[in-house]
């Protein structure tokens, strides 16, 4: 072996899906691609006082639960890590990924439920964010790992089959009517993201277009070309953002169709804008809506504060069983969809409010019974954690697609008074080191 390089004992996996095992001085080693059980030698990456970050370029002995990624550019594209192993492994290593960082940082031990597996492992992303771009023709792709290289793709296994359809044709468009393709070193061009969003239960998929310019007059004619192709799709939207920071972001305008799709749950239906957040695995967050409405044990008594609340997906659905409900939401498209939601499912006692969750809850001084928060991966805050222990609520129920910071923040919530009842594992994002969790919290009397 070269000077950088390690042979490694691969221990288990920990968060951001780092397979963990130590050098020959016992220093902890992060390596990318690598499980439990196999020995791997590895290159160095980056060297810190205490931790290493390396990379497999070799595997000694491979873990019996290894398959072939069924996908061509696995390892080069940014989306997948979990490809190259098996479902039932994926789920066993998020499950402890989940409970090591609550032992760790919360010296918990019990109260874990078995992670809930999505019921499809491929096609089961609700929403296909790509980037364009020219290389003698038009091309849509995923950011490469670590880099602003895009790699070229003619599908996405994570993608339903009707959005692999358009992105293998949408390609040939773009290059037909010769539209200009932002470049983002020279900060130059036109058509930045094609995005694709689907509903499950509706069959319905919005094509979107996002660029950097307000104008797109190739919008109207690339609109005609696709629905000749595609006349299935719902809708098309030109999206147009600024910053090159976020790709769904900004006004937007209707090219074709009503502007939103519908996706139907056994409780109520919801309309969803081009960029409004919404789950990205929709039978997961059914599961997840079950487990949460259950585990609040609702009595029709109850003043529910739902941060961070999107479209209303969980505040509708608690609306059926509470005295009220308030949605905290800083969108104002997705407020105004939740408003829209709420009509639609005539759930009169859920209401929207357009806020930051801090400076919503700082102002608060009503009753709330249970406070449940969505935030997003950076998670809440220490900030918002003492808001929502000044308010103290009976329950807090916390959904995190970050294990790392929703720990973080639930120690503030124990120390401040409040339990842990269970923590839910739920598989959001199968094929990826990524897991969604459920914890609900009492307050201790």
């Amino acid at each position: 072996m070269r000077d950088n390089e390690i042979m490694l004992n691969v221990e288990r996996v920990v968060n951001k899906g780092y397979g963990m095992g130590r050098d020959s001085d016992g220093k902890i080693v992060f390596v990318e691609g690598a499980y439990p059980g196999e020995i791997v030698i590895a290159k160095v990456e980056k060297e810190k006082r205490d931790l290493i970050f390396a990379k497999t370029i070799e595997v000694v002995k491979p873990s019996p639960h290894r398959r072939v990624p069924k996908c061509p550019v696995f390892g080069k594209c940014g989306g997948c890590q979990f490809m190259d192993i098996d479902y039932k492994e994926q789920l066993k290593i998020k499950e402890e990924i989940v409970r090591d960082i609550f032992q760790r940082f919360l010296k918990m031990d019990s109260s874990f439920k078995e992670i809930v597996p999505s019921d499809i492992e491929y096609g089961y992303r609700t929403k296909i964010e790509t980037t364009a771009f020219w290389k003698g023709e038009a091309f849509i792709g995923m950011r490469m790992k670590g880099s602003h290289k895009i790699i070229p793709i003619e599908e996405c296994l994570l993608a339903p089959d009707k959005v692999n359809s358009l992105i293998r044709e949408i390609p040939k468009l773009l290059t037909a009517l010769d539209v200009p393709i932002y470049n983002f070193s020279k900060r130059k061009g036109v058509l930045k993201h094609v995005v694709f969003r689907y509903a499950f239960s509706t069959d319905q998929t919005m094509l979107i277009f996002v660029t950097k310019t307000e104008s797109f007059k190739w919008g109207r004619m690339l609109s005609k070309l696709v629905l000749k192709k595609f006349p299935w799709i719902h809708s098309i939207i030109h999206v147009m953002n600024s910053k090159d920071s976020v790709v769904l972001r900004g006004p937007y305008r209707t090219l074709y169709g009503e502007g939103i799709i519908v996706e139907k749950y056994d409780w109520e239906d919801f309309q969803i804008p081009p960029t409004a957040f919404f789950q990205s695995n929709y039978f997961v967050s059914r599961k997840l809506a079950d487990v949460l409405f259950d585990s609040l044990n609702l009595s029709g008594k109850e003043v529910v504060l739902d941060l961070y609340s999107g479209v209303g997906l969980f505040s509708l659905r608690i609306s059926s069983a509470a005295k009220k409900v308030i949605g905290v939401e800083s969108s104002r498209v997705s407020v105004k969809a939740a408003k829209a939601n709420a009509n639609i499912n005539d759930r009169r006692n859920a209401f929207f409010v357009e806020s930051d969750a801090i400076e919503f809850l700082k102002s608060y001084e009503k009753r709330a019974d249970i406070i449940v928060l969505d935030p997003p991966r950076s998670g809440a805050g220490k900030e918002v954690m003492k808001e929502i222990i000044r308010i103290s609520p009976n329950k807090i129920a916390y959904i995190s697609c970050e294990p790392s910071t929703l720990v973080r923040d639930i120690k503030v919530l124990i120390d401040g008074g409040y339990s842990v009842e269970f923590v839910q594992p739920f598989d959001m994002f199968p094929q990826t080191f990524h897991v969604e969790t459920l914890t609900l919290l009492k307050k201790v009397i």
